[in-house]
């Protein structure tokens, strides 16, 4: 029986530019950061405690350069929305005011090489 998705992979351009972005601008941890041969780094980043992770994945080493900057639809949460939000402007990342809907308040994100989340709170 499956328990948990584990990790979802996120092709990019520069994985220490995109690293920056997930741990110091929304303040995710690293969880892995080994070489894995040909193919080069594992970088997993998650939020503190989540059981999700991305895989910050060279795009150019696996062949998905036509990957870069699309992804599945995937929703993050955070438990105060609003504060998300100024801590996103204080770090001098372009966002949109927060948006509420009947069914809840969320913002969107775009990381450095064009992964839009939507995310809750």
């Amino acid at each position: 029986m499956i328990t948990k998705i584990n990790t979802v992979a996120l092709y990019v351009t520069d994985q220490e530019r995109s690293r920056a972005f997930y741990v110091d601008v929304l303040g995710f941890e690293v969880r892995t950061d080994a070489q894995m041969g040909e193919k080069g780094r594992w970088l997993e980043v998650a939020p503190p405690g989540g059981q999700t992770a991305f895989v910050l994945s060279d795009a150019v080493a696996f062949g998905k350069q036509d990957r870069v900057g699309t992804s599945a639809d995937i929703t993050l949460s955070c438990d105060d929305i609003f504060a998300l939000h100024e801590s996103l402007v204080a770090a001098g990342q372009s966002v949109a005011e927060p948006e509420k809907q009947d069914w809840g308040t969320f913002l969107r994100v775009t990381d450095p090489d064009g992964h839009t989340f939507v995310v809750s709170g």
